[in-house]
């Protein structure tokens, strides 16, 4: 049992140093070399646990999907109102401070998407999860009369997370043109066009914060 243990601990060394890779150095930089220093052990070691290079990279995106959904998940628990809970979704889709990295792991694995199956299976099963969450909060918004849809739930829902991506896009470009503040007030204008309701994004308390950590068990 402590082997059993002990292998699953380097795997998630592993995946974690992987993801730091990819942040750095973009998917073509995630070479077994890389990634080995990056652990800090052998990349004789590295073959060890992950013989092939693409499924190592296919756990990290994997990791990256499920650390980055539960992270979201984690802030609009408790007891919140609709609207609290929308200006968390709305902070939480922009890439920042502790976010980073996954957000940087996502956008250069996302390039790959349209050439592996796999990458594209991931990248569609975060945006339906990320879809689900903003239509149950808008749905119950709609329901108490926190909020007055414009259109039905699941399609406001899908233009936040189509509109959020678009914009992290570009941050995580560096484009000149956008700031994280900014690209804040695009989503508080579209919450209220959709909604009626006026809303700043807003972080979740420090102890929701997100974690590159191990993902939340489903």
């Amino acid at each position: 049992m402590a082997r059993r243990k002990d292998q699953t601990a380097r795997r998630e060394h592993l995946v974690t140093a992987t993801l730091a890779v990819i942040a750095r150095h973009g998917l073509s930089g995630a070479t077994m070399k890389n990634i080995a220093e990056e652990a800090g052990i052998s990349p004789r070691l590295v073959a060890y646990y992950y013989p092939d290079l693409n499924g190592l990279i296919e756990a990290a995106h994997q990791a990256a999907t499920d650390r980055y959904y539960w992270s979201r998940q984690r802030d609009i628990e408790g007891d919140l109102t609709p609207t609290e809970k929308l200006a968390r979704l709305m902070y939480s889709g922009l890439p920042r401070g502790e976010d980073l990295l996954l957000s940087q792991v996502l956008d250069e694995i996302s390039v790959s998407a349209s050439r592996s199956p796999m990458h594209a299976t991931l990248m569609t099963l975060l945006f339906d999860r990320e879809v689900s969450l903003y239509a149950a909060v808008l749905e119950v918004g709609q329901a108490v009369g926190a909020f007055t849809l414009t259109d039905p739930a699941h399609l406001i829902a899908r233009n936040f997370v189509a509109l959020e991506d678009a914009l992290g896009l570009h941050l995580l470009a560096h484009n000149s043109s956008l700031t994280l503040e900014m690209a804040e007030q695009q989503l508080a204008s579209y919450a209220y066009a959709a909604t009626g309701v006026r809303l700043t994004p807003t972080a979740a308390p420090v102890s929701g914060t997100r974690s590159t950590g191990s993902p939340r068990p489903a």
